[in-house]
């Protein structure tokens, strides 16, 4: 249904914070760019924040914007059209995406987001497009911190949402409201006068984050808590990533072989020789994810110690020490295809550095950097 509150007010907090945001884009002349609308209140409100900023500011930028149909309720063919109207009047170009894959069994949400990747990636790719932005609130980034913490409590995903996210090596997609509430938008939302739809699968206790959503919204000190831990972890993890990428380009130290990779244990900072040992056992192992952190402890620590002949299979290598150094290689058995390996399908924008250094150290071509300004 279309909601419209009845409280109003001149709200200038979200808008400022996302036209920082919009700033720190570095976007070359007659850039075009997507616009990823649910119709949500998250969505809508990046859609005319984005609109009235780069008219402002850029106006040879190009706007399009898309909705994606995943099929899973009635009233969706009917919101995408409510959706494209919208985008009509504000003079943007729409596109209607289709899920029409086979839904499984389980897991519906994370197919449904692989799949708004991949539709999204294919339209910026059929329209010269580099990026995508999306509606990701600070309370998503709470929430999935929150949802990741009850499965581990250390760890790389304590960092919640990054910034951004390259695509098939190809487009990048952008969260300029990671910085703004939800509250706070739908708050702006009404004081300009602006309607948005509710999902009811928002309400659906089914699925987690909709069980941990109403767990923050009753314990917003929680949510603080959260922001805390995931603002601090992610300065961890890039901090690693540089010094990483430092020690992946060290070529006394690593050095590329034909499949892989030869690997002289040196007196590197431990973050750093993990964070370059878990991102390389990700490139030669074609891992979907970056390997944990305790995986890359157990393959420094053979490489550390174990006599010359040794061998170790983990992460889908083989390492073989001899010589005092440390060949890595695909493991016989590991079938994966190079492309599935996860610098190759979704990069994260603070892994980017270690992938890219991966890159030269394996001859690849490089990975488009973030689109963000130095400043």
């Amino acid at each position: 249904m279309l909601t419209r509150p009845e409280t109003a007010g001149t709200i200038t907090f979200a808008e400022d914070r996302a036209r920082a945001a919009f700033g720190r884009l570095a976007l070359p002349a007659n850039a075009t760019f997507i616009l990823a609308v649910s119709g949500g209140g998250d969505s809508v409100a990046l859609m005319h924040m984005a609109r009235r900023h780069f008219a402002d500011h850029r106006p040879d930028v190009r706007l399009l914007a898309a909705t994606i149909d995943h099929g899973l309720r009635a009233e969706s063919a009917s919101e995408v059209r409510h959706v494209a109207q919208t985008c009509e009047t504000l003079g943007i170009e729409h596109f209607t995406l289709r899920w029409d894959a086979d839904r499984p069994a389980t897991g519906v949400q994370t197919a449904a987001r692989q799949a708004r990747y991949a539709l999204l990636t294919e339209l910026a790719a059929q329209h010269q497009s580099a990026m995508v932005l999306t509606g990701h609130t600070e309370d998503d980034r709470a929430e999935t911190v929150a949802m990741r913490a009850a499965r581990a409590p250390d760890g790389r995903g304590l960092a919640g949402i990054d910034d951004a996210t390259l695509s098939a090596r190809c487009v990048w997609f952008v969260r300029p409201l990671l910085h703004v509430g939800r509250r706070d938008l739908r708050h702006w939302l009404t004081a300009n006068g602006l309607s948005w739809i509710d999902d009811p699968s928002n309400d659906d206790r089914r699925f987690e984050r909709v069980r941990v959503r109403a767990d923050l919204a009753r314990d917003p000190l929680k949510r603080d808590a959260l922001l805390a831990t995931a603002a601090q972890q992610r300065e961890r993890r890039h901090r690693d990533a540089f010094e990483g990428a430092a020690c992946l380009d060290d070529r006394a130290i690593w050095q590329m072989t034909g499949d892989g990779s030869r690997f002289t244990p040196a007196g590197m900072p431990p973050p750093a020789l993990t964070a370059a040992m878990a991102s390389e056992l990700a490139w030669t192992g074609r891992l979907p994810r970056i390997a944990d952190a305790a995986r890359a402890e157990r393959a420094l620590a053979f490489c550390r110690t174990a006599p010359n002949g040794a061998a170790l299979t983990i992460g889908g290598c083989r390492l073989h020490k001899y010589g005092g150094a440390v060949t890595i290689a695909p493991e016989p058995r590991n079938r994966r295809a190079a492309g599935e390996r996860c610098f190759e399908t979704l990069l994260t924008s603070a892994d980017w550095p270690l992938a890219e250094a991966l890159a030269r150290l394996h001859d690849g071509p490089p990975f488009p950097p973030p689109p963000f300004t130095k400043s």
